[in-house]
């Protein structure tokens, strides 16, 4: 799967940590969207990270082979047997690109750095 965002929403508040890549002008009523979570409140530091591929259900907790963010793009590989239990192949790979100003990628990687701490074999920034 291929999208290029529009919308980039890095957020981080005192209980989770979020970041939201989405196309919602190609097709408002079934944007694509890649998200990413994890609880970050005290006693939660050995939480999993979430994410998402267009709606809940095709989301897992964990399950990505690799995460590669840069300047302009964000690669993910998904672990074949999520692929499987999402029963959409096409969601094996999905590649998204975007433009962000400074302060928006900079919000971006550092949100990404915390949902992937104790990650860091599967996230990588180019």
């Amino acid at each position: 799967m291929k999208f290029t965002a529009s919308y980039i929403e890095p957020d981080t508040n005192s209980v989770t940590a979020n970041v939201l890549f989405a196309d919602p002008e190609t097709d408002p009523d079934q944007p694509s969207v890649l998200s990413f979570s994890r609880p970050i409140e005290p006693g939660f530091e050995d939480s999993a990270y979430y994410f998402e591929i267009n709606d809940q259900s095709y989301g897992s907790y964990m399950g990505l082979e690799s995460v590669r963010l840069s300047r302009t793009s964000i690669e993910v590989k998904v672990e074949p047997g999520v692929v499987e239990k999402f029963g959409e192949a096409d969601f094996a790979e999905v590649s998204v690109e975007f433009e962000a100003d400074d302060e928006t990628y900079q919000a971006v990687l550092e949100t990404m750095r915390r949902i992937f701490k104790g990650y860091e074999s599967i996230y990588r920034e180019l």
